[in-house]
């Protein structure tokens, strides 16, 4: 069985489920969905990785790297990730409320984006399961 998550060595890895590529590490501190965005801006304007497409995922990325039961970290997610267990996500709900997935409670929540701080790991590419190019 293939490795589903590869390190790219430069400072993402890919996913070959999905075919998105994920930045390996987070934002170097936690921050609000505002300083969410600004922080994918600077991604792209240092062309992080050699890329300048970066973006906050929505929630249907973000699930797709929820493990069906947690590691030995307690987190429902991969330990290449690492320890981080909340990252904001591009979707909102009304005015001023974003979402963000927990990997420690294994779901999909809205907070207030000024009032709380979460990680960010930016992604790139379009999402396709490979499960279902093979069936099509």
């Amino acid at each position: 069985m293939a490795t589903r998550f590869i390190d790219n060595g430069d400072g993402t890895v890919t996913d070959r489920e999905t075919n998105l590529v994920w930045q390996k590490d987070t934002a170097p501190e936690r921050i609000t969905w505002p300083q969410a965005q600004e922080y994918v801006e600077q991604l792209n304007a240092e062309a992080f990785a050699g890329q300048s497409d970066w973006r906050l995922p929505n929630n249907e990325e973000l699930l797709t790297l929820m493990l069906p039961k947690e590691n030995r970290k307690r987190l429902y997610l991969d330990p290449i990730f690492g320890v981080h267990r909340s990252f904001w996500s591009a979707d909102t709900r009304g005015h001023h409320v974003a979402c963000y997935v927990d990997y420690f409670y294994g779901g999909v929540y809205r907070f207030q984006e000024n009032y709380v701080d979460h990680s960010v790991r930016a992604v790139r590419g379009q999402m396709t399961k490979v499960a279902e190019e093979a069936a099509a």
